[in-house]
């Protein structure tokens, strides 16, 4: 049991964490408080009931020596005897005073008020909580408890009355007087739920306060955890925006130096390896431009010194000679055009710009494909528009259609699909598919596929793959390869969405 709420505790998040300890933490004290609070009620009302019964009982005195006084009066107990009618007879009460008469049977025979107005059966001496006529003593006063009326209490004391002549047992005299009600206690019940009451609203107040003080402490962390997946994504100009000066302020501030310093490492090492490929190309160039200057050189002495040993037949080697020359030298010329377009390669200039059409013209640059390649297209329907420059990435497509075919010599087929990225959020890129059926590129070709001096075609120059990369990138897109020898190799583009409406092709 105690593992289970442990575990189900570590499945909380950090600001349910925080939630659910503040929360228990205020809710020990309010408990006890409850409980405390419950028991000094509790004792106050008992304490309190005691103290009102005293009061009502203290209260009934005067109406003891009124009930006596009543009694001992001969015009009284003479109109008990003749049979008169009490209701004449002024027995000199205050207002506050009520009065009846009970035979000795102990049923009611004048009330000097009705008992609807008190609220109170008055038939009987037991009706009003005294005993009946045989528990009375002559001359001596019985006191009732006290009746709780609606808003006075009404403190009842009763007397004998006795005949003049022979001392026999008239009725009871009973003198009530109404004394304004103590203020009642409040109950054991409704102390509990004002109790309650206020533990629920101590518990809610709790929990929101929790809640503010949770989101104060987790929205901070929030935002490092965002700023370490932009910075994980290659977001090193991301700032986390945090202004508090507490430690998690120090941590953003930390952060932001951090990522800081890591954009100008990265700039640096960019700027590094940008060096040196430069380099490599460079070397790669030079050492390229080598190789036909010894054929041009030895075709050059060839010519001087026929031309001065053995002049016959000149013209046959001359002309040998002069095609061996041209030929090594529009092989260099091709080595610096290729060169001159990876150096001097326009700025994008990249714009909302449908993607499948792009692909459509770059297909038509090839111009006739030879019979035995087939060109396959599954072009996705409304895709969002790509953020591109039309003639830099119809160049890059045009050198995988190309590479592609001329790869598959013995036939093959080229299949080309769009559609949105899959491995992306929000599918906020494009993506666009070359796979050929041709001959693959082994591992080790793979890993170098893309570097600058890199070739596996005889005579190549290995700045086509090159290029192609420069232009995604630049694009702010990738493109990776996926390739087995024997089995074909597929290249993937990732394009950026533009901002905009769905375009339908």
């Amino acid at each position: 049991m105690k593992k289970r709420f442990i575990n189900k505790f570590l499945a909380f998040s950090f600001k349910g964490k925080l939630i659910l300890v503040f929360t228990l933490v205020s809710l020990i004290p309010t408990v006890t408080l409850i409980l405390v609070s419950n028991f000094i009620i509790s004792q106050s009302i008992n304490r309190w009931e005691s103290v009102s019964t005293k009061l009502r009982e203290l209260g009934a005195l005067p109406t003891s020596d009124k009930a006596l006084d009543i009694a001992s009066d001969y015009s009284f107990l003479w109109a008990l005897e003749s049979n008169a009618n009490l209701s004449e007879i002024n027995l000199g009460l205050p207002d506050d005073y009520v009065a009846m008469f009970y035979d000795t049977n102990g049923k009611l025979l004048y009330s000097s008020v009705k008992s609807e107005l008190l609220g109170l059966n008055l038939d009987t001496l037991e009706s009003i909580g005294l005993p009946s006529i045989h528990g009375f003593t002559p001359g001596v006063p019985v006191t009732s408890k006290g009746i709780r009326l609606k808003n006075d209490d009404l403190a009842l004391s009763g007397v004998m009355c006795q005949a003049i002549e022979d001392g026999s047992a008239l009725g009871v005299v009973v003198v009530g007087q109404l004394i304004p009600a103590a203020p009642s206690g409040i109950g054991s019940e409704m102390a509990i739920a004002i109790l309650l009451f206020s533990a629920v609203l101590i518990f809610l107040i709790a929990i929101w306060i929790s809640s503010l003080i949770a989101h104060e402490i987790t929205e901070p962390i929030q935002k490092l955890v965002l700023g370490t997946r932009e910075v994980a994504n290659g977001n090193l100009d991301y700032k986390v925006n945090i202004q508090t000066r507490d430690e998690i302020g120090l941590l953003a501030n930390s952060f932001d130096q951090m990522t800081t310093r890591l954009r100008s490492n990265a700039e640096e090492l960019k700027r590094a390896e940008k060096l040196a490929a430069w380099r490599e190309v460079a070397q790669k160039l030079a050492h390229e431009i080598k190789n036909p200057l010894t054929p041009i050189q030895l075709s050059a002495e060839r010519l001087h010194r026929r031309f001065h040993s053995r002049p016959e037949g000149y013209g046959d080697i001359l002309d040998e000679c002069i095609d061996s020359i041209i030929g090594e030298v529009t092989r260099i010329r091709g080595l610096l055009d290729e060169f001159s377009r990876l150096a001097k390669m326009p700025e994008v200039k990249p714009i909302p710009s449908d993607i499948n059409s792009i692909v459509i013209k770059s297909l038509r640059l090839y111009g006739e494909y030879p019979d035995n390649i087939k060109i396959q297209t599954n072009y996705a329907q409304k895709l969002p528009l790509a953020y591109a420059d039309p003639g830099q990435m119809e160049q890059a497509f045009f050198n995988i259609i190309k590479n592609a075919v001329e790869a598959m010599i013995e036939g093959g087929m080229l299949t080309v699909t769009t559609g949105i990225s899959n491995s992306t959020i929000d599918n906020k890129y494009l993506k666009v598919e070359f796979a050929d059926t041709g001959p693959g590129i082994s591992e080790d070709s793979m890993k170098k596929l893309f570097t600058p001096h890199f070739s596996t075609k005889k005579g190549g120059a290995g700045l086509g793959l090159a290029i192609v990369k420069k232009i995604i990138t630049d694009h702010g897109g990738d493109v990776t390869v996926e390739s087995k020898e024997r089995e074909g190799t597929k290249f993937t583009f990732i394009i950026p969405v533009a901002e905009g409406e769905i375009h339908e092709v």
